[in-house]
């Protein structure tokens, strides 16, 4: 009788702390989530009304984030930045600030803009 009482006890015991550790645990998940969706809102509402992003938007980020933010870095670095400068360079202006490229050229850069936005924002989702 006493050896049922003492495993019952122990069992008791054990899952009040494996029960305590798994709430913890999620617990913290759940704000560095919250923390993550907080930090990227602000790019991700510029993303869907078209504005450029730079450096220091990605910088204030990366100050908010720290190592969570590594996906949205490298992909800033490797594809939203040289496509963004790719297009700029295909829209050419003149003094007025007028565009002298041709149509083709402006639909090509518009289509580089999108794809640069679009990497960029799907690295932004919402967890």
């Amino acid at each position: 009788m006493s050896k049922m009482i003492l495993g019952l006890l122990v069992g008791g015991f054990v899952g009040i702390i494996l029960g305590a550790w798994l709430g913890y645990t999620l617990n913290i998940g759940r704000d560095r989530r919250i923390e993550f969706n907080e930090a990227i809102e602000p790019i991700r509402k510029a993303l869907m009304r078209g504005e450029y992003i730079n450096e220091q938007d990605i910088s204030i980020l990366v100050a908010k984030l720290g190592r969570d933010s590594k996906a949205v870095l490298n992909t800033y670095r490797k594809v939203y930045q040289p496509k963004m400068n790719m297009s700029d360079a295909i829209l050419r202006k003149d003094i007025y600030g007028r565009l002298t490229c041709t149509r083709e050229e402006y639909e090509h850069a518009m289509k580089l803009k999108k794809d640069a936005m679009t990497s960029l924002l799907v690295k932004c989702k919402h967890r």
